[in-house]
């Protein structure tokens, strides 16, 4: 850390001379943009959505209430027309082994215009309490509907979570362009006024020569032509400068004309060796993530479709009370007794093509996912160590174009002390200047690109995030715990 902020300082102290403004890192312009811009709210409100799939599978456990009422006139066996009047209520839930626990209570009257005998009573009132079970022994069994339910819930949670990373990290990959851009047209722009004061100074200096008689009128026509074209640079890069802190405001929803500087800083030094920087890209992508979500999918897909391919066979249990109540030709009849059963029902697909070719295509996703999966994988490797490579590459860099600009002033130094002693001309020494200014630029941009490097790795380890509030965070933490 200390030795990039070394090589990165000297741009900071020339950074400041180029706008009297209030400087941001690219920390504080992100935690700006993320707070305002209208996309993450979208994707929120997306992770709202999806955190309701697990309340909607948890529900399959609730408790339902049925009812029935009725009234209708019927004719019995001898043609003997009957009227019924019927009420009846229940509850009943299915359990997380698959089974279905159900009460029910019911009441009923019937009233026949003629009685067969009198030993049976009209009009007759029947009341029954019972609680009744269904166990699936094959289909459903497990309760395979409620638990793929819970797991596509989980899934689709980690797939939006997963898309909302990743646009965080495109807008990151947005965001870096254009503030690395705005600190080029920084480093050109400083270059720029430097030269200019460079010109400035050999002007004054040929100015006192002219007036002694030592040097000619073609050297200052000379110096002057170098400073309007030094000073046209510098007016269009203050103007493209301009376009990119607009277009930087206005991620930030900031007033489009307040300035600002770039404060090129790295606070979150990312890992370089291989191994540990591949394990922690793994456990960033949000790419991996969304294939594990998918194999979540498919698999439990699978699950799913294998279930629906068994026969059903279920055990029926029901144990209760029933009373019957009515008049008789010689009194009243009042009776109750315990009512039960137990039975096993049955039920096959003759065609199961169908399901077949779902539980292909559950298959068929999973295989697809695998392969995604090892693409990516196979990618991260080679960006990796691309970007390590090329992290090393241009630290050596940096350190080569210091040298040539002290070479180069240490040149410009000794054409001086000719140039004064009148052993060189001055387009020599304009010569020089500009050979100077061009290698300090090429200096100044390329410690520009090893911030680009750092920035890149710390986007793709996660890093980069480290320091900035997410005000999701807490939040998708929460919902994923609750679904776990």
């Amino acid at each position: 850390m200390k030795r990039v902020n070394y090589i990165l300082g000297s741009f900071l102290l020339s950074a400041v001379g180029v706008l009297h403004a209030e400087q941001l890192s690219l920390q504080q312009v992100l935690q700006k943009v993320i707070d305002h811009y209208p996309s993450i709210q979208s994707a929120s409100l997306q992770v709202e959505k999806a955190s309701q799939e697990n309340i909607k599978a948890e529900s399959q456990l609730a408790w339902q209430m049925n009812g029935n009422a009725g009234v209708s006139r019927d004719t019995g066996l001898f043609g003997t027309s009957s009227d019924r009047v019927n009420l009846g209520a229940g509850v009943n839930r299915r359990l997380e082994n698959g089974g279905v626990l159900g009460f029910n209570a019911s009441i009923s009257r019937d009233d026949a215009e003629e009685a067969f005998a009198p030993t049976i009573p009209n009009p007759v009132t029947k009341t029954r309490v019972d609680v009744n079970y269904r166990q699936p022994l094959q289909k459903g069994s497990e309760n395979a509907q409620y638990e793929e339910s819970k797991t596509a819930a989980q899934a689709q949670l980690q797939l939006v979570q997963s898309d909302k990373v990743a646009l965080y990290d495109a807008l990151a990959t947005e965001v870096i362009d254009l503030y690395l851009a705005t600190s080029i047209t920084e480093a050109r722009l400083q270059n720029s006024q430097n030269k200019i004061d460079r010109g400035l100074r050999l002007k004054k200096y040929i100015n006192n020569e002219v007036q002694l008689g030592l040097s000619e009128e073609k050297d200052i026509l000379q110096v002057n032509a170098r400073l309007e074209a030094d000073r046209a640079e510098k007016q269009s890069l203050e103007v493209l400068l301009k376009r990119q802190i607009i277009s930087l405001n206005r991620l930030m929803d900031r007033p489009w004309d307040k300035s600002f500087s770039i404060d090129l800083q790295l606070t979150n030094m990312p890992e370089t060796k291989y191994d540990i920087a591949y394990q922690k890209a793994i456990k960033q992508s949000t790419q991996l993530k969304q294939i594990d979500a998918r194999l979540m999918l498919a698999e439990s897909a699978i699950r799913l479709s294998r279930d629906q391919r068994e026969n059903e066979l279920d055990l029926v249990m029901y144990l209760g009370n029933e009373s019957n109540q009515g008049d008789l030709a010689v009194g009243d009849y009042d009776e109750s007794g315990i009512v039960g059963g137990i039975s096993l029902e049955f039920k096959r697909a003759l065609d199961k093509s169908g399901l077949d070719a779902e539980l292909r295509q559950a298959h068929l996703d999973r295989e697809l996912a695998l392969q995604d999966k090892k693409l990516v994988l196979q990618n991260l490797q080679y960006t990796v160590a691309s970007l390590l490579a090329e992290l090393q590459s241009t630290e050596l860099a940096v350190k080569a174009f210091n040298k040539s600009v002290n070479a180069e002033k240490s040149k410009l130094v000794e054409a001086r002390h000719r140039y004064k002693d009148g052993r060189i001309e001055t387009d020599l020494i304009i010569e020089f200047e500009g050979q100077l200014a061009n290698a300090e630029l090429a200096y100044e941009l390329q410690k520009i690109e090893l911030a680009r490097r750092y920035y890149q790795l710390n986007l793709l380890d996660g890093s980069l995030w480290k320091n900035i509030v997410r005000t999701d965070t807490a939040y998708l933490t929460t919902r994923s715990q609750e679904i776990n």
